[in-house]
Parts: C-alpha cells; structure tokens; sequence
C-alpha cells in the first residue's frame, strides 16, 4: 500500500467492528486521521464467528484491526470498547485535543516493500529441503501457562511468535536445551502443542506439522512458544536479518 499524505479533513476513522482488517484504516492513518478500533473482548475466531467459519485459519482477532491495534497504536490507532460510551467519549476528546500526523508504516511503502522482498529472496534457501528463515539465531523461546496462547505471551515481551521455529522445539531434547526434562512422552494432532505438564514432566509434541500455530491456548498444559524480535515498521524482519 502506498500512499500520499493530505490532511484528514474529519480527524477521525471510526471503526465498525467490520471488515476485519481492511486497508481503509491504514490509508485513514496515512492521511493523517486517528483511527477509533473497536476492541473484542472475546477473541473472533473460528470457533464464534461465521465469517472464519470454514476458513483454514485459527487465527484470533483482538480488534477490527490488530495490526493497527499492536503494532501503530497510539496516537495513531485507539483500540476502545465501542460498547462502552464513557471510554469513547474519552478516547474521541483526546483524539481531538492533539494534532494527529499522517503516519504510513515503513512496510507499506514501496520501499519497504521491495527491502522485505530483497532480505527474503537473498536469505532463503529455495534449493533444500529445509528452509532456514527467518535465521535461528532469533529465536527467543518463552512459555505460555495453561489459558494463554503464544501469540499473547510473545507480544507482553514485545515481541512476535514465528511458527516456523516450531520445528525446532518439537522433540524432547529440543526442550531439553531451555530446562524442560520430559519424563514421558506422546504425540498428538493438536494446533496448541508442543507443550508439557510442569507437574508431571509429561510431553505432548505435534505429530502434523501442517498444525503449528501461535494462536489457541491449552487448557492445562503450558506451551512452548518460539517468540523473535522484530524491526519497527517491518514486522516480516527481525532485527539481525538484514
């Protein structure tokens, strides 16, 4: 997406809570306007929310538009509850008492566009059969307690959950190495594994590598979350990856 930045006449994008993730917001935010983002306090999905039904994602949204909610924020992006007149009212007065610059994120130029295209092309390895992107180095592994996903417990460290780092923290010695000894094992055909009981040292690794996800949380076992650092305004990137 590329823009040309011109005053926003309304000062103001508000949110409907839909079309999740439209461009309409960024190019409003590019324009110079704040946008009003209707937060979920319950997690769209496809498990409660006809839209993703059917779809092969399990990704859960947090807002209309979580991009803009994590990674522009304020005072660009104010992620309220719409339901909520008085915390409205109080984001739109504040919104109106500052002067809100056009602010368009690096990667949705044609600059960062083209710096994302040349890191991937020149770093990835097409000719093999394991492609090692981003590089392992970044991979900082956290854990999310029983109720939490890896996506929520990498963004608190300010950082992001890259699957494809999954593949290395799927076997016993793989977790061995950041202090998780499995006394037992199993494997299982689960979007929230690999993860292991802190009480009984039992394992549960994914048996269908098609399923590693950052989204969904198990419901008694804590998971085993691969986090990165990213770069301001390329979220694609980490920071040793140019």
């Amino acid at each position: 997406m590329q823009s040309k930045s011109k005053p926003c006449e309304d000062e103001l994008f508000v949110g409907l809570s839909f079309p999740y993730e439209g461009p309409a917001p960024l190019e409003a935010i590019a324009n110079g306007c704040a946008f009003l983002n209707p937060r979920f306090d319950t997690p769209k999905s496809s498990k409660n929310t006809d839209f993703f039904k059917g779809k092969p994602t399990l990704r859960e949204l947090t807002s209309q538009h979580p991009y803009a909610e994590v990674y522009i924020g304020r005072p660009h992006v104010w992620t309220v509850n719409i339901d909520d007149r008085a915390e409205v009212e109080n984001a739109i007065k504040a919104i109106l008492s500052q002067k809100i610059e056009p602010y368009l994120p690096y990667e949705f130029t044609c600059e960062g566009m083209l710096q994302r295209l040349h890191a991937f092309i020149e770093n990835q390895d097409f000719c093999h059969g394991q492609v090692m992107w981003p590089p392992l180095s970044a991979m900082q592994v956290k854990l999310a307690p029983a109720g939490k996903s890896c996506k929520q417990v990498c963004q608190e460290e300010q950082l992001i959950c890259e699957p494809s780092f999954f593949q290395h923290l799927n076997k016993d010695k793989d977790l061995f190495r950041y202090g998780v000894e499995c006394k037992t094992v199993e494997s299982a055909s689960d979007n929230v594994v690999p993860a292991f009981s802190e009480s009984t040292g039992h394992c549960v690794f994914q048996s269908d590598l098609l399923l590693f996800s950052c989204a969904g949380a198990h419901q008694s076992l804590t998971r085993i979350c691969p986090c990165r650092d990213y770069m301001k305004g390329q979220v694609a990137l980490c920071k040793d990856c140019l």
